[in-house]
């Protein structure tokens, strides 16, 4: 499903191997293009924290691997651990000083929690319901890499004359050395368990034959979802999420990619249409616009009138009215930010409300 929701919004998923590691080798993939450097990531990070603890430059979210030296020893010790995902996603953002993009499915839509939203470069990562994590490109970016695999084919083709078959899409060639793998180690340990085993050759044939058909089957499965997944992304550490979703027609007709960070902001009302049912509200922290629409006041308990009453600026097709007395303050309200796709870029929007003038 997850497959499906990236297509829609111009992204692609790249298969990361199964295992403990998916996450530092998916970073390392939308950092290099390749899984290999996913241990020294991982140490990076370790002496990455133990820095920034030492200089007390860790920010407020990650405090708690400061004052709990416990949970810092754990940390230090296995640093892959589940438990662990959004301190690593933190300290990678923080230690590469890129934007993380991080996709997965929630009520059957696609959601995106992003990571350190002011860092000009950017990756994007997926993460399944197994918490398996994938890296995430654009079909651009797939394109001309599929263009260079296709040039390095047929240059070594022609100067070894090894005849390989030139791919007509992108080969995950890690991904495809690890299934290689894995069945050679499933197929050996197998055959371990054949030679100690003293049951009749009448129930090893079977359990062979049974094991073959398995292996075939999973080789089949893979395969297609190799030809469907592997055609992804964009250039790491290149923010082209904009331009991939252009395309988009409405929120209702595709996906919304959203963001809903826990941290609350302020804002004062700066107008309110009548007739569209929206409005802006202008940020306390920095003056930016964020759209509002009636349904999320209405869910907070606030209706027209009594934005009318407390002083808002209403607009009705061309004439804008002021209601209220002029000594009124707009209304002030606390709420948090939402990150969608709208019909042609990111827009953002007030959702859960609170009412906060006195």
């Amino acid at each position: 499903m997850i497959d499906q929701l990236l297509q829609d919004n111009g992204l692609l998923r790249k298969q990361i191997p199964i295992g403990s590691q998916s996450l530092f080798r998916a970073i390392s993939d939308a950092l290099y293009f390749t899984t290999l450097q996913h241990s020294q990531i991982s140490q990076m990070l370790v002496q990455y924290l133990e820095k920034q603890i030492t200089l007390n430059l860790i920010p407020q979210s990650l405090s708690i691997l400061k004052t709990n030296q416990a949970l810092r020893n754990d940390y230090c010790k296995q640093p892959s651990f589940s438990s662990f995902d959004q301190i690593n996603l933190q300290l990678t953002s923080m230690m590469f000083r890129v934007k993380i993009n991080l996709y997965y499915i929630q009520d059957n839509r696609l959601m995106c929690r992003i990571y350190n939203n002011n860092h000009l470069r950017m990756i994007e990562l997926c993460r399944d319901e197994n918490n398996h994590y994938d890296s995430v490109y654009s079909k651009e970016f797939i394109q001309h890499a599929t263009l260079v695999q296709q040039i390095i084919y047929d240059q070594i083709n022609k100067t070894i004359e090894l005849k390989a078959e030139i791919p007509k899409i992108f080969k995950n060639i890690e991904q495809d050395i690890w299934i290689n793998e894995k069945v050679f180690s499933d197929a050996r340990t197998t055959k371990k368990i054949r030679s100690n085993s003293e049951q009749k050759k009448d129930q090893l044939d079977l359990l062979t034959s049974e094991l073959e058909n398995i292996q075939k089957k999973q080789h089949e499965e893979d395969s297609t979802e190799i030809q469907i997944i592997n055609l992804k992304s964009n250039p790491p550490g290149l923010d082209n999420s904009i331009k991939t979703n252009q395309n988009t027609t409405t929120p209702g007709s595709k996906p919304l990619i959203l963001e809903v960070p826990t941290a609350r902001e302020t804002g004062k009302l700066k107008f309110f249409d009548e007739q569209k049912s929206y409005g802006f509200i202008v940020l306390d922290s920095d003056n930016s616009d964020v759209f509002v629409h009636l349904d999320d006041l209405q869910r907070a308990g606030i209706t027209k009138e009594d934005l009318r009453k407390l002083g808002s600026c209403f607009r009705s097709q061309t004439q804008v009215n002021h209601y209220g007395r002029g000594n009124e303050k707009p209304p002030q309200f606390s709420f948090q930010l939402m990150t969608y796709v709208g019909k042609y870029n990111k827009s953002r929007k007030a959702v859960d409300l609170k009412l906060i003038n006195e």
